[in-house]
């Protein structure tokens, strides 16, 4: 697998994170058009291991002499179109999301960018609830993902010395990252805070990028199931979701992929703090089925955990936040293999105009394998983002 189909794995983050801003609105008979977008760029500068021990699976730490790149951060452009109705009480609403990067290292675009797509429709009502049918982000892991400070920003970079359309910001170090899916899923909002979802997806193959991972088709015998239990209230939230999906491998060494994370939110005046935790089997640990298990297809177990404080002052917000996740021996592995990886953000990101935001920040980086042997990394970013 090339890097730009991994980018297309778990690249890009979603439109609805990044600063708010006004969307073009059209009015066409009873249809309303409206068009919004994001593009960021960031200057990057990394300080790499010079004597880095092999951790297979790392999140592509870098190594040797110290590097910069300016690229994408955690969002990538993002260009949504969407129209939206009402039918017999029903609220309807299409939307297409392109979402490429602004990143390449060859001239005429010749290494791609690493392009994305979402295309979905939404039906429904707050009395019966809302069906989302198309290719959406699931319902896994995405109560955490909005929450992390470097969407505005870029956390971990990614890859840094040949660049891709997005960094990992805190994917990896703590949560695994919410992808796109191909989706018909549920949804319903209660007026007492507590909103469900369920839903089938098609089922995501095995993949490996420097894990000595298990690559292959994973039969696709039977839908892979998602879904998400919430309970929102005054000062916050918290949640918990999941993921399950059958795996099929070509030896026999079927398994039962399961994620189950818990996420909570509260806000305090202008304070807000958020911590989550995943505790995952045969799913991977920074993108769904990355390195999920290893090369003869056996599971590999994985845990995380992801804390994060962050206080508004004025225009400007203040944030920190840690994270680490960690990978289990599976039978075929050597002690080489990623043990623990975790990362440190302090991040500060200042509105310089409505829908305009200047941003900075600072990421410590470790990753030891099982011979407690660790690579690390130290980098800084400074970058400017526009929503509209």
């Amino acid at each position: 697998m090339n890097k730009h189909t991994l980018l297309s794995c778990l690249g890009s983050t979603l439109l609805i994170a990044a600063p708010a801003s006004q969307a073009l609105e059209i009015n066409a008979d009873d249809w309303t058009l409206s068009f919004g977008g994001y593009i960021n760029t960031h200057l990057v500068y990394a300080n790499c291991d010079d004597n880095a021990p092999t951790v297979a699976g790392n999140a592509l730490l870098c190594t040797g002499e110290d590097a910069s790149a300016v690229s994408n951060g955690y969002s990538p452009a993002s260009f949504q179109l969407s129209a939206s109705t009402q039918r017999n009480g029903f609220d309807i609403r299409a939307t297409v999301a392109i979402e490429p990067g602004t990143t390449d290292n060859a001239a005429f675009n010749g290494n791609g960018d690493g392009e994305a797509w979402r295309a979905f429709f939404t039906v429904g009502n707050d009395e019966v609830g809302t069906l989302t049918v198309g290719r959406a982000y699931g319902v896994y892991g995405i109560d955490v993902l909005v929450e992390d400070m470097s969407l505005a920003s870029v956390g971990a970079p990614l890859a840094v010395k040949s660049p891709l359309n997005t960094s990992l910001g805190g994917a990896g170090y703590g949560y695994i990252f919410a992808d796109r899916l191909s989706q018909i899923t549920y949804d319903y909002k209660a007026s007492n805070g507590v909103s469900t979802a369920i839903g089938l997806y098609q089922p995501l193959d095995l993949v490996s990028f420097g894990g000595n991972g298990y690559v292959g088709d994973t039969g696709s015998q039977e839908p892979g199931l998602h879904g998400k239990l919430r309970f929102d209230h005054q000062w916050g939230f918290v949640s918990t979701t999941f993921l399950r999906q059958s795996v099929d491998v070509a030896n026999g060494n079927d398994y039962e992929a399961l994620a189950v994370d818990l996420t909570a939110a509260i806000s305090l005046g202008n304070t807000r703090l958020m911590a989550s935790a995943f505790d995952a089997t045969g799913v991977g640990y920074y993108g769904l089925f990355i390195d999920a298990a290893d090369i003869n297809g056996d599971a590999r177990d994985t845990q995380g955990w992801f804390v994060q404080l962050s206080h508004q002052i004025g225009d400007t917000k203040l944030g920190i936040n840690y994270g680490e996740s960690s990978v289990e021996l599976a039978p075929a592995d050597t002690d080489t293999q990623l043990d623990t990886q975790a990362k440190l953000t302090l991040g500060v990101y200042h509105t310089l105009l409505p829908g305009l935001v200047l941003a900075g920040e600072y990421s410590e980086l470790t990753a030891d394998n099982h011979r407690s042997e660790e690579m690390e990394n130290q980098a800084v970013s400074v970058g400017l983002a526009l929503s509209f």
